[in-house]
């Protein structure tokens, strides 16, 4: 069937209507026209796949990577950047004003990316066999089909090398899939690459690993440090497993940012395009007011609340991964910052700790894509700190936490940045003050 598309989903997909309800499919840009098969068919809205583009958007661009279609990584790939921020922008309006009323004013210009391709410092990739050997992938969107990506454009050239490398030797020394019956098996590679250094992970099965394996892939020129996760959970989400062991050279990765010395063990989270994160952050610390008791949740290594030290006389970091603890406070400890404590507990129990002793002025929150969950709204409405400084990167959960939060606290600005170009993914600083 013909369908005319004319806006843009939150997965990149192109929305069209047919018998008055909303047609989602992949690959189709706003203001074309396409030939499309329906493939389900719900109450309340359809899903389809593209069978040819009849009328092509002036914004629609030659995609840079040939198996952008099956890989599903990059949604927006052949749109116009100029245009992706335009989408992006109005994707974030009407998702706070849907779930909170938030008016569409209050959202500011996006910060564009400097770096279009080549921006993320880091992937997470599965291993499958193809051809008869070891290769780098991804899974096509809703299935279980592997997609061999043998060089990825968005991802920093050193990472791809590096996997490049990596997967040689591994095949090298005949190393094969992971099997889930047999526990044993190559199952994900975790590279990342930062200032010309080179952090390797295999997530495997029970597999001890040979010596001469190792000494191969520690020999990789810009690899400092190469560990091991055992994962065999069937329904795991994660990629990790066990807490990574290190298999050679140095514990962790290194490095210069923002007048302060950092280092990542295996797990740490840290954001993957490192140039527009920290224009983020500096603009997330700048809207903190000199206070007493400064809080960020959700922290990760602490390096916002690290960049805000001279904001607060006393600050706290919440993080529930304990290895992300650890490096906060080995940071901290390497930077002589002595008025940071790091807290390893869930966000809202930590968050209640605090106020035990202290009264909140400012909290940072910088939640997963899930958004904060209810708990933590009710830790906040019962200590009801002067001011929120709330980092997101998920429009739909940020609008549903604002929903709640509206009833004490006023949105004064909302921030867009695009952290992720190519993809639909948009992140955003808000700032709330109590009302």
């Amino acid at each position: 069937m013909k369908i005319d598309f004319v806006k843009l989903g939150i997965n990149g997909e192109g929305i069209g209507y047919y018998e008055h309800k909303p047609v989602f499919c992949p690959g189709v840009l706003p203001n074309e026209t396409a030939e499309v098969r329906i493939t389900e068919k719900r109450p309340s809205y359809y899903r389809a796949e593209c069978v040819k583009i009849l009328k092509e958007a002036k914004t629609r661009r030659k995609s840079a990577c040939a198996v952008q279609q099956y890989c599903g990584g990059c949604a927006l790939m052949h749109m116009d950047y100029a245009e992706q921020l335009v989408w992006k922008k109005q994707l974030l309006e009407e998702a706070v004003y849907k779930y909170a009323n938030v008016k569409r004013t209050l959202v500011r210009d996006i910060r564009p990316s400097k770096d279009w391709f080549g921006y993320r410092n880091q992937c997470k990739v599965p291993l499958a066999e193809s051809n008869g050997k070891l290769a780098a992938g991804m899974y096509q969107p809703g299935s279980n089909r592997f997609q061999t990506v043998h060089f990825c454009k968005i991802h920093d050239p050193l990472v791809e090398e590096t996997k490049s490398k990596v997967l040689d030797v591994l095949n090298a020394h005949g190393c094969t899939a992971y099997d889930r019956n047999a526990e044993k098996g190559m199952r994900f590679l975790v590279i990342r690459s930062i200032d010309g250094k080179t952090q390797v992970t295999l997530i495997t099965g029970r597999n001890k690993l040979d010596p001469a394996l190792i000494d191969d892939l520690a020999a990789i020129p810009s690899v400092i440090s190469l560990a091991q996760s055992i994962n065999t959970d069937r329904s795991a989400l994660g990629i990790f497993g066990t807490a990574p062991k290190i298999l050679a050279k140095e514990d962790a990765l290194t490095f210069e940012q923002n007048g302060l010395s950092l280092s990542l063990s295996p797990e740490a989270f840290f954001q993957l395009n490192r140039k527009a994160a920290m224009d983020l952050y500096a603009m997330a610390v700048s809207k903190i007011d000199k206070c007493d008791t400064l809080v960020e949740a959700y922290c990760g290594i602490g390096l916002m609340s690290m960049m805000a030290k001279d904001k607060a006389k006393e600050i706290f970091g919440i993080e529930s991964v304990p290895s992300a603890v650890n490096d906060a406070r080995k940071i901290a400890e390497a930077n002589s910052i002595h008025n940071i404590q790091y807290l390893s507990m869930d966000a809202a129990d930590g968050l209640k700790r605090v106020s035990l002793t202290h009264t909140v002025d400012t909290l940072l929150v910088d939640p997963p894509r899930s958004g904060m969950d209810d708990a933590m709204l009710e830790a906040i409405v019962s200590i009801r700190p002067k001011k929120i400084i709330y980092i997101s990167c998920n429009p739909a959960t940020l609008g549903k936490n604002l929903k709640e939060l509206k009833h004490y606290y006023q949105v004064r600005t909302i921030i867009p940045y695009d952290l992720f170009p190519m993809t639909p993914h948009v992140e955003s600083i808000t700032v709330l003050e109590r009302g």
